[in-house]
């Protein structure tokens, strides 16, 4: 799976969030069937380029642009989304911009594959289009016939039967997907994209739990959010583990297999079908759980209700049941363990809805961890073969890429990042900005180190997964309490305690894992102690810091204290990282390695795109917005062109071409130090894009303020930098167009400044784009020499048929 399909994924992190916030604001049982729909919807445009990339390679040729277009179209779907049934006035229609941009989208995945694929097979795919043009059609009419409908005719409930049977319309063209003669042309990809995007909606679960309380950063932190966010975390774990335990391996091998005369019809319904189920399930769950954690307070305690109740028990029975659906269409297993949860859960719903929303996320937590428990231990003697598969398939995988539950761990990531640029929004000054930095390196550093006891510790034994889920709820507290990192709340527990001491915890446990994992001949006790000195100086300053920063009102001087003891903390960290333990770094898989970092690369751009969709929810959709929306698109892919072009293909071969020290001592300045600055970069702009389309997407509120702009552009001047330091320290070579690129981007800062906001992202996106279009035709001959690179497997390695050159 090539890395531009997990660009793609991530811009569906965000048509979830906003299709749970549609059904959040429109919270009864017709609100429900509209989300719903728009996940099926949703469903077929990403079903629809997942068939594309398994017969071509996605980031060849004129696919390129092909993808960036489609991830402009899709965020501007999940923009819509909330205005699909009910228009917002004073701008565009709502309903006709989602069926649309939906239409393009669909339009040039089949358009591309009726192209690419030749002879025989394209029987089926022309068969595809007849499904797809009558769905359009109903579309077309869900969207514009109601506004001609008489008063007396309910318009939302024709929209909706029109969307309806739209959507069943279309599903039918999914039958076209596996008859006559066409082809998975590779299995490995075909599983990996469905595995992908089911970690995509965990992903999305976990943020949901997070954001269950807004992006203001503003509400107490009490035990009850705390406690509560936790029991939603074993939830989702426990559904983790239960797909990537067996079920998403074991399909994978059926399918490998199966013969090829009925392999496509196994694909089509064990992922095409059944994984849509699960999907929804997991849409469902993100619900609940959002409705749970945003009534914990007395004051909204009056949200939680019977259905939120049947919302969240009811996406947990969909879950199982395309689960179990799963095991029996594709081993002709019936798992005792997800049956046993479905009993269970469906018997206690009527406990559950008298329970207050914390224990009955706790009972469901309950149930679902005796479920892994049973299957652990009681069902395992029975199914013993397929688990020891199972197990045997994992461990190849981990092998030789970057394992789920490593990505389980980047999908908190992505939620921590979007609380950094909450922590800037919440103070937005240029205090506020430092302030948030800093948090943002702490992040760095404890990722980091964990990526680097990754590449060592190549197991997925039951302890190193719940060794994983520990670092997860931590990192996931950390983020809860990050707009808070630096003042209290009245009512609210100490926000500054909470992120240092679940920080101090995180820096312990590496410790304690670095001690276990690396031979004692290698790290002497002696030796590992005076490694700990530079550490546990910082985790005392911080320390030191928080408890200054947890007392209400404090002073002035105080504050200034606190700025002074956060800063030496970092800088003693990041040195005792690079000095005291350089002697300790090993890089067991240089693949591995490099792929972490370009999977950290891939979740900063994603929250940037999240940052973006955000800016402009419950707004109304203009022009002004759609083209800020595509503007940015471009911005993010023009950088994301930037390292992933040539740059990561380059550093991960220079890495695999070194070793021992000089290996460490590349992995160390090439990744782990000058990888921080792009992030930093990254996270810079994502708010720069939040402030900029709120002004475009608001014209009439808050007044431009000058942060925004710095801050935009800015982000992208630190990211090309570190860029083209990375670059230098790989190749030893100065890239000159990129370097007057980075001056270029300087210069326009503060003569754009006085400009309207969409002129502003305009210059610095063209300005970018040109630039990098230039640096990548001078670059053509290295293009050609990479010819075409091992794809960056994920979860395994695939390799897509047919490339397009």
């Amino acid at each position: 799976m090539t890395r531009l399909e997990l660009f793609l994924d991530l811009v569906f992190v965000y048509a979830f969030l906003s299709v749970t916030d549609l059904m959040a604001e429109n919270f009864r049982i017709e609100g429900l069937f509209q989300g719903v729909l728009v996940v099926l919807l949703l469903w077929r445009c990403w079903s629809s380029y997942t068939l594309l990339g398994n017969v071509v390679r996605l980031d060849r040729g004129f696919m390129r642009p092909l993808i960036f277009g489609a991830a402009a179209t899709i965020l501007v779907i999940g923009i819509a989304a909330p205005v699909i049934f009910a228009d917002r006035p004073g701008g565009l229609f709502g309903p006709l911009i989602f069926v649309v941009a939906f239409l393009l989208a669909q339009f040039g995945a089949l358009m591309s594959l009726t192209y690419t694929i030749s002879g025989g097979t394209r029987g089926p795919l022309l068969r595809a289009w007849l499904p797809f043009s009558g769905g359009a059609v109903l579309l077309l009419c869900g969207a514009l016939l109601p506004l001609h409908l008489p008063p007396d005719v309910d318009d939302g409930t024709v929209r909706l039967t029109l969307f309806f049977a739209a959507t069943v319309v279309d599903f039918i063209g999914v039958r076209a997907l596996g008859a006559g003669n066409w082809r998975i042309a590779s299995v490995p990809h075909w599983a990996e994209r469905h595995r992908l995007i089911m970690l995509i909606a965990l992903g999305e679960t976990i943020i949901s739990i997070g954001t269950s309380r807004g992006l203001i950063g503003d509400p107490p932190i009490t035990w009850s959010v705390i406690g509560g966010s936790a029991l939603g975390l074993v939830v989702v774990a426990v559904l983790w583990w239960r797909y990537f335990d067996i079920a998403g391996f074991a399909a994978e091998q059926a399918l490998e297999h199966q013969p090829t005369a009925t392999r496509s019809r196994l694909g089509r319904d064990a992922y095409s079908v059944l994984h849509v189920v699960m999907i929804v399930g997991l849409v469902l769950i993100a619900l609940g759980l959002k409705r749970a954690f945003s009534s914990v307070e007395p004051a909204t305690a009056y949200r939680w209700d019977q259905l939120s109740t049947f919302v969240l028990y009811g996406g947990v029975l969909f879950y199982l049941l395309g689960l179990v659906a799963l095991e029996h269409r594709t081993i002709r297993l019936l798992g005792r363990s997800p049956l046993l949860g479905i009993v269970l859960v469906t018997a206690l719903v009527p406990v559950a809805v008298r329970l207050p929303p914390v224990g009955a996320v706790g009972l469901l937590a309950a149930v679902l961890t005796s479920m892994v428990l049973a299957d652990l231990t009681v069902f395992r003697q029975r199914h013993h073969v397929l688990h020891r598969q199972a197990a045997e398939a994992s461990v190849r995988a981990a092998a030789t890429g970057v394992t789920p539950k490593e990505l389980f761990l980047d999908l908190v990531v992505v939620y921590t990042f979007i609380q950094v640029t909450v922590l800037m929004t919440r103070h937005p000054t240029g205090v506020g900005v430092a302030q948030a930095l800093a948090v943002l390196t702490l992040l760095w550093v404890a990722w980091s180190l964990y990526t680097q006891v990754g590449n060592v510790l190549r197991s997925e034994s039951i302890p190193v997964r719940l060794s994983v889920l520990l670092v997860v709820a931590l990192t996931l507290t950390i983020g809860i309490a990050i707009p808070q990192a630096f003042d209290v709340v009245p009512d609210g527990l100490p926000g500054p305690m909470i992120v240092v001491l679940c920080y101090i915890v995180l820096r312990v446990l590496h410790l304690s894992t670095l001690r276990l994992v690396v031979r004692p001949d290698r790290l002497p006790q002696a030796q590992l102690l005076r490694a700990s000195i530079a550490t546990v100086a910082a985790l005392v300053l911080l320390l030191l810091a928080s408890l200054a920063s947890s007392r209400p009102h404090a002073p002035e001087g105080l504050n200034q204290l606190v700025a002074s003891l956060w800063l030496m903390a970092i800088v003693v960290d990041l040195a005792g990282g690079y000095l005291v333990v350089r002697q300790f770094w090993r890089v067991s898989s240089a693949k591995h390695w490099t792929d972490r970092y370009a999977l950290i690369i891939l979740v900063a751009l994603g929250e940037s795109i999240i940052s973006a969709g955000v800016a402009v929810f419950g707004r109304a959709i203009s022009w002004s917005v759609i083209v800020a929306i595509a503007t940015s698109m471009v911005l993010l892919a023009t950088l994301w062109w930037a390292y992933f072009d040539t740059d990561a293909i380059v550093g991960e071969r220079v890495m695999q071409d070194r070793t021992g020290n000089q290996r460490a001592a590349l992995a160390r300045d090439a990744y782990t130090y000058l990888h921080l600055p792009m992030i930093v970069g990254l996270i810079l702009l994502a708010f720069g894009l939040r402030k900029t389309l709120d002004v475009i997407s608001d014209p009439s509120g808050p007044a431009r303020t000058p942060l925004g702009h710095a801050t935009l552009f800015a982000g992208v001047l630190v990211y090309l930098l570190a860029n083209q330091a990375f670059w230098w320290r790989t190749q030893r070579e100065i890239r000159w167009i990129r370097a007057t690129g980075i001056l270029l981007v300087a210069i326009f800062a503060p003569m754009t400044s006085p400009l309207p906001p969409l002129w502003a992202l305009t210059i610095l996106t063209a300005t970018t784009a040109a630039v990098m279009m230039t640096d990548s035709h001078r670059a053509a001959e290295l293009r050609r020499r990479l010819h075409e690179p091992p794809p960056s497997s994920i979860l395994t390695d695939a390799r897509p048929a047919n490339p397009i050159r």
